[in-house]
Order: structure tokens, then C-alpha cells, then sequence
């Protein structure tokens, strides 16, 4: 009797529903308080007077953007003598008290260098333009001729938050307000001025969140069901909100990076290094995944099998089978059981579904293993169901990297601060498919849905960062070929497919630095034997050119560990010695990525060139890698605190 009832006290308490691992605070980031170190040439002003406040996600986007040598500050802790030892500053949107205004002309009238965002229109005459008092919707951004504008696309990007209208008086435009078809407006975007002696940039609009908009689309379309597909998923916040004549640019990357262009020749103090985008090496990335709905183990090799032909990973995003709590017990004592020696094939399952240890060793490959949560009634409730039955499957921890089931989304990002509080930093339900997809001629777009190909962390409507990473999934299995009989698919042969995705892959290799998620669903070598050579022929030409062009082929929970070593590497201590040409710094990265990063330290600095890279002493031999408008030289950087000296020689 007493082991009866501890038996069934253990049955019900192993059972029994467990909370999520993290309270719902997790899911925000800390945002930098207090004085910063001089350490850097750069110091990020943030103002909280900014009503949404997205100055935080401007240094999300710096990081993007391979910027480790900023340092950030909010207004309110900020003097005259702790600008006055940065060579730029960079201003988030926001008003100014009259000092602050002051202030921010001293110091550029006394040499400083300041990019300001949608700043206060009293700084107006320090940028060289008029304030008409006026703002545009709905307009768009056209680069100019000019030198800071090199190496962005032509297309015209979109603007989702207003344009202040402003007439030049002195300043240069860099970029435009203009129409759809890139014909310009009266009104520039971008600018550069000279004031005394320093500089001074200005953007009409609020850049970081134009970004966000573009990334996460329309706030106002949260909770709607617009394209059409039944369920409310993420592509619903980009139906009549993405401009299909631009989707095949990464527009959210382009403007970013014209900010890039212009932090570079701004900040000409010294040479300002920055981190490649993608892995040591890696032309571009396929972040590869696939989801499977309580599959056995026999219709997933098929798809590991192919992936490691060309040395990659990818993620298997799981649905637990569907069985009673009595047998999901039984079947984790019997799968237990078969670890013990001597005696373990006398207790071996064939029921064929992947057990703790199989799991166990393809995460040791490289594979990732995570949830797949079906949350049609509710995502709270549908994590935590996929959560609790995973764990007690055996299958724990669970990825930090997941795809929900069918996409479903709440929110703008409701769905993304649930995530977070089980343990998961990246989300790849940004999802490339569905009506919405089709012009109303019948025509697909491809390309980037987000506007982007790179991660960042989502941002609340508040403009604060959350803990999970933002990753698109651009190439979808379902969205291409005749697999799932949805009614809104491409139906292409696997050949044209493949080709599809081939110009996908060639435009980030040779325009674009991405990482293209990628979609191949397991479950198709469930399905039949002409869906499953569909399927494989499908992802066998898709990674065969990715591997010919020296992609990266990476599971989610890689891709993860990368990104989270990138944007969290520090700079520290830069020096210039301008007599000698010579750049010194430290550099500090952790984490567990297996893929160290790139360093690009400028080719050209003030007429002198790029000749020897020292990293710890060690002489290291450097590549050219172009971003935007600027030539790099590029060396890799081993993961731990190192010591970099740069020498520059005149031409």
C-alpha cells in the first residue's frame, strides 16, 4: 500500500502542469543607465522624452551593423565635458530643454560630430536647413549622388513614420523624400552639414523605428486575419503594408546601412572597426530548419541525411506525438530503461519515435532539437502545453530557438515576450508565404517580406527590447512547391524552385551580406513516396548551390549562438596615434558559437592605407570585404579578450 500510493504521488506530481521557467519581466532587455566610459569614439544618446522612445533599438541596429565601439547614455546623464571626449555622438529622436540644445551646438561648432535623428527643430540652423513646420506620410527614401550613398541601393525605400519637411540652407543631401518610383520631393531625408568646426548629419525622420515598422510590420493590423489564409499569423501585419515592388531588397538593411556610411566618414578621428555580418569565411548564411508534426524517427534522417551531405545543420522544430499522460510515463520508463546495461534491449521500443538519446546525439552533430507549439487556443496556454510535454517526453531543455505551428502570431510582438519566457532568444515565424504573396495579377514576389536578412531583437510598440531575436524565414518548402495541397502555393517543379532560390541565395552572396532561413518540412517523407522525392530534390538543389557559393548551412540554435557572440563583442580602449598610423584596441567576445568572427578594420584612413594586422602579437593576414560604400580589410577574431594593432602607411 505505501509503495502504491508513493508510485501514484510520483506519477501525479511528475505529471502535474509545470509553470514557465521565467516570470513574464524576462522577456525585457536592461537598458543602459548612468555615465558611460570614454572608452570608444562613439557615444549613443537615447531620450526617453520621445513618445514611443526607440533609441535603444538604434543600438540594436548598430550592432547589426558590426558596431562594437559605441558606448550609450540617456539625456538626463549627460554634460558638456562627457560629450565633449566623444568624436561623434549620435542622437535619437526626442525633445530638448533649451541647455541640451546648447549644448549639442557647442559641441559641434567646436569640432564634434553629431547625427541627429528627427532631432528638435532648433537644432535646424547647426544642420544647414530651414524647418517648414509640415511632415510627410507615407513617403519614401531615395538615395542622392553622393560619396556617403555609395554602395546603397537605388530602389526607393519605404518611410512608415512621418517626414519633418525641411529646405536646405547649406546642408548636402544625402537622400530624399520621394514617390514610390523614386522621383524625389522638395524635401531631403538624409543630410550633412559643416558648422564651425565640426559636422553635423540629420535625419527627417525617425530611422530605428521606420526600421521596426518595416521588420515587424503594421501595429494597427495586430489580431487581424487580412490575408485571406485562415488563422492570424505574421504575415497578416504586412498585408497593404509592404511595397511589393521593393520586397526583393532588403530595405530595412539598406537604410541601416546608409547610417553605417555615414558613422564612417564621420567618425574619422581614427579607423573605425567593425564585425562582419556573417561567420569567419561565409559569403552569406542558410539558417536551415524543418518543422515535424509527431513524426518518427524514420521520415527525419531523410532530411539530416541531406543537410549533413554538404556539411550543415538544421533545426527539427517538434510536435510531441499525442498520447495520454499514462503512456507518455510509460513510454519515458521504457526509454530509460533501454540505457541500462546488460538488460536495456530486453525493454527497446520500436514504436519509432525519437527517443531522449537519439535527440541527445544529433544535438551533439550540431542538429538542433526544440518545441513546435500549436497555440489555436491561446499562445500562453499552447507554450505551455508544447513546453510541459516536451520536458516530460524527455526531450529537455528545450531549443532557445523555435517555430510555432502554422505561424499564428498575437500581437505586434505578444507572441515573441511569451517565448521569452521559455528560454527562447529566436523566432523564425516570420514566415514567406500565403496570399499574400500573390500580386493581384497573379504573380508572386519573392525576396525579403521583413526588409531584411539579418536579426535583430523584437522591440515593443514602447520601443523597448525584448530578449528574442527576430530572424525571417525567407526560403519556404510550402510556399514553393505543390507539397501540402494549401491552394496558395507557387506550384513550381522542384527544378524551378531550386532556381528560385538559387537567385535568392546569389543575390546575398554578391549584394546582400543575409542569413536566408530555410524551411523543409520533415513531414513529407511521412507523406508519400512523390512528395518525398519532391521534398529532396527540393532541399538537395537548394543546399548543393548554397555549398557551390560558400554559404554557411547552419541550424537555428548555431545561427543563435553566432549572433548573441557578435552583438555582444565589446571595443574598448581605441587609440590613434596619427604620426605613426597606428590603431590600437581591445577586443572582447564570449559565448559558445563553434564560428569565430570577422574583423574589418577600413582599407583607407585620411590617405593612408591598411598594410599589417596584429592580433595578440601575431601577425594575421587580411581579406577585402565591401559593406555599403566602404572597403575593409578583414582578419579573424578568436573568441576571448584580444589585442588588436592596426598599422596605416601612406599610399
Amino acid at each position: 500500500v505505501a509503495a502504491g500510493a508513493l508510485g501514484a504521488t510520483g506519477y501525479v506530481a511528475v505529471n502535474a502542469p509545470l509553470p514557465a521557467p521565467q516570470p513574464e519581466s524576462a522577456a525585457l532587455l536592461a537598458q543602459a543607465a548612468g555615465r558611460p566610459q570614454p572608452d570608444a569614439p562613439i557615444l549613443l544618446v537615447t531620450n526617453q522624452r520621445a513618445m514611443p522612445s526607440f533609441g535603444a533599438y538604434l543600438g540594436a541596429i548598430l550592432r547589426a551593423e558590426g558596431f562594437a565601439a559605441f558606448r550609450t547614455a540617456r539625456i538626463d546623464d549627460l554634460d558638456g565635458a562627457l560629450i565633449g571626449r566623444f568624436p561623434l555622438v549620435i542622437l535619437a529622436a526626442g525633445e530638448l530643454t533649451s541647455p541640451e540644445v546648447e549644448m549639442f551646438r557647442s559641441y559641434v561648432l567646436s569640432g564634434g560630430r553629431l547625427i541627429a535623428i528627427r532631432p528638435d527643430p532648433r537644432l535646424a540652423d547647426l544642420m544647414g536647413v530651414r524647418h517648414t513646420g509640415g511632415v510627410l506620410a507615407h513617403a519614401y527614401l531615395s538615395v542622392a549622388d553622393h560619396p556617403l550613398a555609395r554602395g546603397i541601393d537605388r530602389h526607393a525605400f519605404q518611410i512608415h513614420t512621418p517626414v519633418e519637411q525641411y529646405q536646405l540652407a547649406g546642408a548636402e543631401p544625402i537622400a530624399w523624400a520621394s514617390q514610390p518610383d523614386g522621383s524625389a520631393t522638395r524635401y531631403p531625408a538624409v543630410m550633412v552639414n559643416r558648422a564651425g568646426k565640426g559636422m553635423a548629419a540629420l535625419w527627417a525622420f525617425d530611422l530605428p523605428h521606420n526600421i521596426a515598422l518595416i521588420r515587424q510590420g503594421n501595429p494597427s493590423a495586430a489580431n487581424q486575419e487580412r490575408d485571406g489564409l485562415d488563422g492570424i499569423r505574421t504575415v497578416d501585419l504586412f498585408v497593404d503594408w509592404i511595397d511589393p515592388d521593393v520586397i526583393d531588397v532588403p530595405q530595412a538593411d539598406e537604410q541601416q546601412r546608409l547610417l553605417a556610411n555615414m558613422i564612417h566618414a564621420l567618425t574619422d578621428a581614427m579607423p573605425l572597426p567593425r564585425i562582419w555580418h556573417l561567420p569567419q569565411g561565409a559569403t552569406a548564411v542558410l539558417v536551415a530548419t524543418g518543422d515535424a508534426h509527431g513524426i518518427q524517427v524514420g521520415h527525419i534522417t531523410p532530411g539530416l541525411e541531406i543537410v549533413e551531405r554538404y556539411g550543415g545543420t538544421i533545426s527539427v522544430y517538434y510536435t510531441t506525438p499525442r498520447v495520454s499522460t499514462a503512456r507518455r510515463t510509460a513510454r519515458r520508463i521504457q526509454w530509460w530503461a533501454e540505457t541500462l546495461p546488460v538488460v536495456g534491449h530486453v525493454f527497446e521500443e520500436h514504436s519509432g519515435y525519437p527517443t531522449p538519446r537519439l535527440v541527445e546525439s544529433w544535438r551533439e552533430q550540431g542538429h538542433g532539437f526544440g518545441l513546435h507549439p500549436w497555440v489555436e487556443e491561446g499562445v500562453a496556454y499552447g507554450y505551455n502545453r508544447a513546453w510541459n510535454d516536451f520536458v516530460k517526453h524527455g526531450y529537455g531543455p528545450a531549443a532557445p530557438t523555435v517555430r510555432t505551428h502554422r505561424v499564428l502570431w498575437s500581437g505586434w510582438v505578444d507572441t515573441a515576450k511569451v517565448q521569452a519566457q521559455y528560454g527562447i532568444h529566436m523566432s523564425l515565424d516570420y514566415y514567406h508565404a500565403g496570399p499574400a504573396m500573390r500580386r493581384p495579377d497573379g504573380s508572386y514576389v519573392n525576396g525579403y517580406l521583413t526588409g531584411s536578412g539579418l536579426p535583430l531583437p523584437f522591440v515593443d510598440e514602447q520601443g523597448r527590447l525584448l530578449r528574442v531575436y527576430q530572424q525571417h524565414t525567407h526560403i519556404v518548402d510550402e510556399h514553393q512547391i505543390a507539397a501540402f495541397d494549401h491552394g496558395y502555393e507557387m506550384n513550381l517543379s522542384a527544378a524551378d524552385a531550386v532556381a528560385l532560390s538559387r537567385q535568392q541565395i546569389d543575390q546575398a552572396v554578391e549584394r546582400f551580406p543575409s542569413a536566408l532561413g530555410l524551411q523543409s518540412h520533415f513531414d513529407l517523407y511521412a507523406f508519400s513516396p512523390e512528395k518525398a522525392a519532391l521534398e529532396r530534390d527540393w532541399l538537395d538543389g537548394i543546399l548543393s548551390h548554397a555549398a557551390s557559393r560558400g554559404v554557411a548551412i547552419m541550424s537555428a540554435e548555431q545561427w543563435l549562438a553566432f549572433t548573441e557572440m557578435r552583438h555582444g563583442a565589446v571595443m574598448r580602449d581605441l587609440a590613434w596615434n596619427d604620426a605613426e598610423g597606428v590603431l590600437t584596441f581591445e577586443a572582447e567576445t564570449g559565448g559558445t558559437a563553434q564560428h569565430h568572427l570577422l574583423l574589418l578594420l577600413p582599407v583607407e584612413h585620411r590617405q593612408r592605407m591598411l598594410r599589417q594586422v596584429m592580433i595578440d602579437g601575431m601577425l594575421t593576414s587580411a581579406i577585402h570585404k565591401r559593406v555599403g560604400g566602404v572597403t575593409y580589410g578583414a582578419v579573424p577574431l578568436a573568441r576571448g579578450q584580444r589585442r588588436v594593432r592596426a598599422y596605416y602607411a601612406k599610399s
